[in-house]
């Protein structure tokens, strides 16, 4: 509940996006990759568009190693790409495999094109007439992955930005003032709307600060929640908690994306709902004192796994991706503050009304079916039966928001804990009659 309506309520509005790697069949994909000394181009032919412009009949992958060399030949005599000062030398990064794109065989490669001793200049001109100058009404959808100098940083599907064919193969990519502050700046923002959309993430980090206002104290049985605790301990124990989840997912958020370690994703995400059920079943009864603390620091670890995606996904080179690194979790972080700030005076509030263990209850509750739901899903290759809930709730976040601070100061209002109502008379009285 928390949660998503933190993230709509955080207003930060994501420009729809068009795969490359889901072009329409028959068609070529380019997914172009402007780094600060190179330019790499991963393209993606249908098999079908292929065999019409070379005459080679690839059914699988011995065959196509069989051609390889002079099919890359071939390719490179009729693909170039130019930068501001002159035109770039290509260089085979990885040969040529069959893979599948939209159910049909596709011929992938990447070449990268530079100027050795160089850094890229200016705007980068993408000629390329592979199949084109054979078949006319070939289509190739050529999609910008990332320009880290010229802040062109987005997260998901790579922005489709022009589609060739029909005559035309070229296009000229227009950087306005290129420089490596651009996409570290791009990358904070990229690292704030990663936790404003991740609602997963945002719920994990809303069920621990649900505790923040209180303390577990040892019971007949276990350990039960105490509130409320004095202000400055609640912001301290939020604090501890926001730090904790903050060295867990930087650790391996550089080890990912550094490329020093990897993790299949499935198992990954599904290990991210865990521990939000695991935050959650701790909100409602404390597992061990200062729990929050060591969930938040041991799954961090997980979600910073899921982060590191991200920037693997941006194809950046070393510099780059170490600058990525730092300002995705700059973001990362600033978006975290900002739905502390947006959370824990709703929960200081209510902590002082007799309702709020009930009230952590239920969003422990709510925390353990979203989770459950994204398991499902995920073990399924589907959509979480609750994301009709949550797209509603992104469509009108401020409403939503303000909704929960109506529940909340209404809640406090008429479960508030009142002194008797003689408390203040009695104890003038006894002052009076003191001498």
């Amino acid at each position: 509940m928390i949660a998503p309506l933190v993230a709509v309520a955080m207003a930060l509005v994501f420009l729809p996006a068009w795969s490359a790697s889901a072009h329409p069949a028959g068609t070529t994909g380019l997914l172009v990759t402007i780094q600060s000394d190179a330019v790499e181009i991963t393209m993606q032919i249908q098999e079908a568009g292929f065999t019409a412009a070379t005459g080679y009949e690839v059914t699988d992958q011995a065959a196509l190693d069989a051609v390889a060399d002079n099919l890359m030949t071939f390719i490179l005599h009729r693909v170039s790409v130019a930068d501001g000062v002159s035109t770039l030398t290509p260089t085979v990064v990885a040969s040529p495999e069959l893979v599948p794109v939209n159910g049909e065989n596709a011929i992938a490669t990447t070449v990268r094109f530079a100027d050795p001793g160089r850094s890229i200049e200016g705007a980068i001109t993408l000629d390329y007439s592979f199949i084109l100058d054979v078949v006319p009404a070939h289509q190739v959808y050529v999609a910008l992955v990332s320009d880290w100098n010229n802040g062109q940083i987005a997260e998901g599907d790579p922005e489709v930005v022009a589609v060739l064919g029909g005559g035309v193969t070229e296009v000229t990519l227009d950087r306005s003032s290129p420089a490596p502050a651009n996409g570290f700046f791009s990358v904070i923002w990229l690292g704030m709307l990663h936790i404003a959309e991740g609602t997963d993430h945002l719920l994990f980090l809303s069920t621990l600060l649900v505790v923040a206002p209180s303390l577990a104290s040892r019971a007949k049985r276990g350990y039960r929640w105490n509130q409320p605790i004095p202000l400055k301990k609640t912001i301290g124990r939020a604090a501890l908690i926001i730090s904790c989840f903050t060295v867990g997912h930087l650790v391996t958020l550089a080890l990912v994306s550094l490329g020093l370690i990897s993790f299949p994703t499935k198992p990954v995400e599904i290990l991210v709902a865990v521990s939000i059920i695991v935050a959650a079943i701790h909100a409602i009864r404390p597992i061990v004192p200062r729990g929050e603390l060591l969930i938040a620091g041991l799954f961090g670890l997980v979600h910073g796994t899921a982060f590191a995606t991200t920037i693997l996904d941006l194809n950046l080179g070393f510099g780059e991706k170490i600058l990525a690194i730092l300002g995705f979790n700059v973001g990362v972080e600033l978006a975290q503050l900002i739905a502390a700030v947006l959370v824990l005076p709703l929960l200081i509030l209510l902590s002082h009304a007799r309702v709020f263990g009930g009230f952590r209850t239920v969003i422990a509750g709510i925390a353990i079916i979203a989770a459950a739901a994204w398991i499902v899903g995920i073990s399924t290759d589907q959509n979480s039966a609750l994301q009709p809930v949550f797209d509603q709730i992104a469509r009108f976040p401020i409403a939503f928001y303000l909704a929960l601070v109506v529940i909340v100061v209404g809640l406090w209002y008429f479960a508030r804990t009142r002194r008797p109502e003689n408390a203040s008379a009695e104890k003038s009285r006894t002052e009076v009659l003191q001498p």
